[in-house]
């Protein structure tokens, strides 16, 4: 059983936001949202989600100033940038390297690559290998999944 998240979903579109929060509640995670970029740091420091999906272009502060504002947080949570435009691997880079996100995800989005995304970032004890005790490092070692594409290990319970 995946233990429930509370997971920021930050976008200026209404819409966007509702379908995001709808795939994430029925995963059985707790959902907060944000409409602006500065609404999602205040929510990131008040709330203490586990993970914040944030939009790259949103009115009042751009997503990645607040991608990298949330970082700057005493226990900051993982940041996972969306976007439709900055999409070139350059982008990506900058988006960890300078803003400290954690990803940078492609919208749209399919249900399966938010939730294999989440699962990427916030391991759950049962993304775990079993392992004999002779292989101590390989237990420990969570299996990952990519958030650039549908990862089967991201459902498995």
């Amino acid at each position: 059983m995946v233990r429930q998240r509370k997971v920021l979903v930050a976008d200026d579109d209404r819409i966007t936001r509702e379908i995001i929060g709808g795939i994430l509640t029925r995963a059985g995670h707790e959902v907060v949202f944000a409409e602006d970029g500065k609404s999602a740091v205040e929510k990131a420091s008040t709330e203490k989600p586990d993970l914040v999906f944030i939009d790259g272009l949103m009115p009042k502060m751009h997503g990645f100033l607040a991608c990298k504002a949330i970082k700057e947080l005493d226990t900051p949570p993982k940041v996972i940038l969306l976007t439709g435009i900055y999409t070139k691997q350059a982008y990506k880079w900058e988006a960890k390297g300078t803003f400290g996100a954690d990803d940078l995800l492609r919208k749209p989005s399919s249900p399966e690559e938010l939730l294999a995304c989440i699962e990427k970032h916030l391991p759950s004890e049962t993304n775990y290998l079993d392992a004999s005790e002779n292989q101590t490092e390989e237990r420990d070692r969570p299996i990952e999944a990519s958030c650039d594409s549908v990862a089967a290990a991201a459902m498995r319970e």
